[in-house]
């Protein structure tokens, strides 16, 4: 029966593994509606593990989490999602009801309308998406500025003129949003604490003193790293040290 229940069990994981990608993905979706969410999580996971990744797979895993009360996943998850789409607005909405459940209400250190401004700028779209934006109007600016050289009647030139000013400039003012995004993901270094409760160092050893707790699904940014210790600073500012067991970087 052991052989049996083996030889069932080798069969099913050589049919999943067989499976693309794109089946899988439809597969879990399927479960998930069934309210299988074990079985959908596997399935996704298996997915992420193969080396692939989407705005949709990270939203369907974090989904899934949340239905089985793994908070800390789920939010891990729909951050993952956010940094390849930051406009999605469903992961969104879903990441602050997850939020909600966990224990630390951490505050955010105030930011200046500028920094309010640059944020709401850069969480538009992905670097990605606002490359491709740049191209487009670089473009559309080459094109203008062609009709303006060969047009001959003076009305024309004048808007075509016009126009190549106005796409040109806009173009160079995507392409620095695009710098600055891509600075922004690459030099910015997230983790979600993976630890029931944690107390966060002032140094990077066991020994050090207690600073604060910290607990299951709060977000921490990761500023230095010695050893396997993480220096990392929280929404209001507090800084201290944890290992690297009790986070998972995004």
């Amino acid at each position: 029966m052991k052989n049996l229940m083996f030889t069932f069990l080798w069969m099913f994981v050589g049919f999943v593994s067989a499976q693309n990608p794109q089946d899988q993905f439809q597969e879990a979706n399927s479960q998930y509606q069934k309210e299988a969410y074990s079985s959908a999580i596997e399935l996704y996971k298996n997915i992420v593990e193969q080396g692939l990744e989407s705005v949709e797979l990270y939203y369907n895993l974090g989904n899934a989490y949340y239905k089985t009360n793994q908070m800390a996943e789920a939010i891990y998850y729909y951050e993952k999602a956010l940094l390849l789409n930051p406009s999605y607005q469903d992961v969104q909405v879903n990441l602050a009801f997850a939020n909600r459940s966990i224990i630390d209400s951490i505050k955010e250190v105030p930011k200046s309308n500028f920094e309010k401004i640059n944020d709401t700028v850069l969480s538009l779209f992905s670097y990605n998406a606002w490359a491709k934006i740049a191209v487009t109007l670089f473009l559309i600016s080459g094109l203008i500025w062609m009709l303006f050289f060969f047009s001959v009647q003076p009305g024309v030139k004048k808007i075509y003129f016009t126009l190549a000013i106005v796409i040109s400039v806009s173009s160079l003012l995507t392409l620095a949003v695009t710098v600055q995004q891509y600075h922004h993901v690459k030099n910015t270094v997230h983790a979600i604490v993976f630890k029931d409760e944690v107390e966060v160092k002032n140094a990077p050893r066991k020994s050090a003193l207690d600073t604060f707790k910290l607990h299951e699904g709060t977000k921490v940014k990761i500023l230095d790293k010695v050893g396997d210790w993480h220096k990392i600073k929280i929404a209001d500012g507090q800084v201290g040290w944890l290992s690297e067991t009790a986070i998972k970087q995004l």
